[in-house]
């Protein structure tokens, strides 16, 4: 309970003010670390007072992090962005405040009586709340429940899949719970070499200042120049960050070799067809000199992400239909998965978990259509229902195999293929009706289980920390924005950095209709009687179903690996080259020491470097951001 009030009252408000400061979310820079740092301290206090903590207290204080503090912890300020994007000049120059709807912002007098007297308590913040947090919140925490309990009886249950992060994680929560201390004493000498290799890049860039990274840790090596010329459109780069290269420790050499295959298609030989082709757009035509960054981004925004939807549209529903008697097994099986000691909780079966899954998105589809009449409704059930469920268990068959990967842009394919062009549905938040966060539950409940955390527990600490989650939020958020306004330049990232996402968000929703988003595109002529009618098909979309289809097929059944399509997808951009090439080059270093010091040893211990490393670093990465903030705020004294 301690750990709960310190997390809450201390690193809450720090995690809130840093991104109002310095636009960034969380405090630490690597895997989600920050909550680690809590736990080393934690364990030192409780040793002190004599009751250590338990694996399952190291569990539930680790999960504050990703299920409270970086879940809900920021929508209360989200609001207050809202109000701006719907306020600003950047709204009246596009001609669209008429378009915003009452649930999105407070607007004309009632925008300006919220933002003199900088409180919450007003009417105007009725709907906006309720809307654009309080349904979404509980929708979307009982709907990824729902299916992260289902994507963890097939996934961790039935398939047995490894978890590389989540399971090194948990196994490392057991060696401090349970004083393993072979395991800790290893552990302990990686968390040092993660201090020192933190201070020695992040503490010491920091000290130096000026913006320059003295010691090279995210300045990316690109060596687009040097192969452009042969290749026109390719780009490669190397990163000089270590903690790449440590991570792929994790990952057999297969799946890492599968990752880098696919980004050396993606960058060497598809954007170089894309340029010789002459397929880039009017507006962003590619040129030599323009670097790794600008053809990544492009490159992603223009043809690999619809490459990607279809990717993974094909990889998340084929193993479905193939292995459907595997799915089935798992699903009947979820309520003795979790029977221990006796009759299971009366929702942890199947059946229970589908229909309260299929209740939360039909109410969610009753609400968007009340919110937004005129949207088809078809398109609602295709989404909510169906596509919520089949990605779910993409991204958690991803997190089983690899680190994770997720299709991108799937509210922007809903609304451009529903062809409804009115604006409201931009102004519901994605959570409303599209539901992603089903893999998280289940790796929580992966570690849950190898700590012995009886899933009612789990159930009670899931929903218990996203309501603190949102309480410190509204408290915190409030007391900031009556201390200052907000945006203002106390809070110098609301004045530097929204003005651009406010562009972007306005701009974006003029530009989905083009239609560049998703890729060169074919027209097909149809007469089917009623006169001729003209099919647009995304060839990109097309191509990348098809694509990942067979290779799927050939996968599973000749080489008896059917996770390489996944796999690839997580190499897809905007991830760089050079973050797949550093993980493939520490799955290969793995390998050979794994070769040369015996397979076994270095398997059942090479995760406790890894975490232990990141943990370090994390450390740094977690006092270094507080440091700077305390150092920002002091001239907000009045001496």
């Amino acid at each position: 309970m301690l750990a709960f009030i310190f997390i809450i009252f201390i690193i809450q408000p720090a995690i809130v003010y840093n991104w109002l400061v310095n636009g960034i979310w969380g405090l630490a820079f690597w895997g989600g670390m920050m909550s680690w740092t809590i736990v080393l301290l934690w364990i030192g206090l409780t040793r002190l007072w004599g009751v250590p903590l338990t694996s399952k207290e190291i569990f539930v204080i680790r999960i504050v992090e990703s299920v409270g503090l970086m879940n809900t912890g920021y929508y209360f300020a989200y609001l207050l962005r809202n109000q701006y994007f719907a306020n600003s000049e950047i709204a009246k120059l596009f001609g669209l405040q008429q378009a915003v709807p009452a649930f999105f912002s407070p607007m004309g007098a009632d925008a300006e009586r919220v933002m003199f007297n900088r409180t919450f308590f007003d009417i105007a913040w009725a709907l906006p709340i309720l809307v654009s947090i309080f349904i979404p919140v509980l929708l979307s925490a009982i709907a990824n429940y729902a299916l992260g309990l289902l994507a963890y009886s097939l996934y961790v249950r039935e398939e047995k899949l490894a978890f590389p992060l989540a399971s090194w994680d948990a196994r490392t929560m057991l060696a401090f719970g349970e004083r393993q201390l072979d395991k800790i004493r290893l552990i302990a000498l990686a968390i040092i070499g993660g201090v020192i290799y933190g201070f020695a890049t992040i503490g010491f860039n920091t000290i130096m200042g000026g913006g320059q990274e003295f010691v090279p840790r995210n300045q990316i090596i690109d060596l687009t120049a040097a192969i452009e010329n042969a290749l026109p459109g390719a780009s490669f780069c190397i990163s000089p960050n270590l903690l790449l290269y440590i991570s792929g420790f994790l990952l057999p050499l297969d799946i890492t070799a599968a990752m880098f295959i696919m980004s050396a298609a993606i960058y060497i030989g598809g954007n170089p067809y894309i340029t010789i082709n002459d397929l880039w757009p009017a507006e962003s035509k590619w040129a030599s000199g323009r670097g790794m960054i600008w053809i990544t981004n492009m490159s992603a925004l223009y043809f690999w992400n619809s490459l990607a939807i279809g990717w993974g549209l094909a990889v998340a529903t084929i193993p479905l239909l193939i292995r459907y008697k595997t799915v089935i097994r798992a699903f009947k099986s979820i309520g003795q998965s979790f029977s221990r000691t006796g009759p299971t909780e009366w929702w942890l079966n199947g059946r229970n978990l589908l229909l309260i899954f299929f209740g939360t998105a039909s109410c969610s589809i009753v609400l968007t259509m009340i919110l937004v009449p005129n949207f088809p409704v078809w398109v609602l059930i295709l989404f909510t229902l169906g596509i919520s469920f089949i990605m779910t268990l993409l991204q958690t068959y991803s997190a089983g195999v690899t680190f994770g990967a997720s299709v991108p842009y799937l509210r922007e394919t809903m609304i451009y293929y529903s062809g409804y062009r009115g604006l409201d549905i931009w102004f519901l938040p994605q959570e409303m009706f599209l539901f992603l966060g089903g893999s998280g539950v289940s790796q929580q409940l992966l570690m849950a289980s190898m700590v012995k955390e009886d899933v009612k527990e789990y159930t009670k600490t899931y929903f218990l920390l996203i309501i603190l989650g949102l309480v410190g939020s509204f408290i915190f958020v409030s007391i900031f924005w009556r201390l200052n306004p907000i945006p203002g330049w106390t809070y110098t990232a609301t004045v530097a950095t929204w003005p651009v996402e406010a562009m972007n968000f306005w701009r974006w929703q003029s530009w989905l209709w083009t239609g560049n988003l998703f890729g060169p595109k074919y027209l097909l002529d149809l007469n089917l009687g009623g006169g001729p009618i003209k099919i647009e098909i995304p060839t990109f979309m097309v191509t990348g179903f098809s694509i990942s289809a067979v290779l799927y097929l050939i996968s599973d059944f000749v080489l008896h690996r059917p996770y390489f399509s996944i796999v690839m997808l997580g190499a897809f951009p905007p991830t760089q080259t050079s973050y797949i090439f550093a993980v493939f080059i520490g799955s290969l270093i793995s390998h050979i020491i794994g070769k040369s010091i015996g397979r076994q040893f270095w398997d059942s211990n090479k995760g406790f470097i890894v975490i232990g490393f990141l943990i370090g670093d994390g450390v740094i990465s977690t006092i270094i951001p507080i440091i700077t903030l305390l150092n920002k705020s002091i001239w907000l004294l009045p001496y």
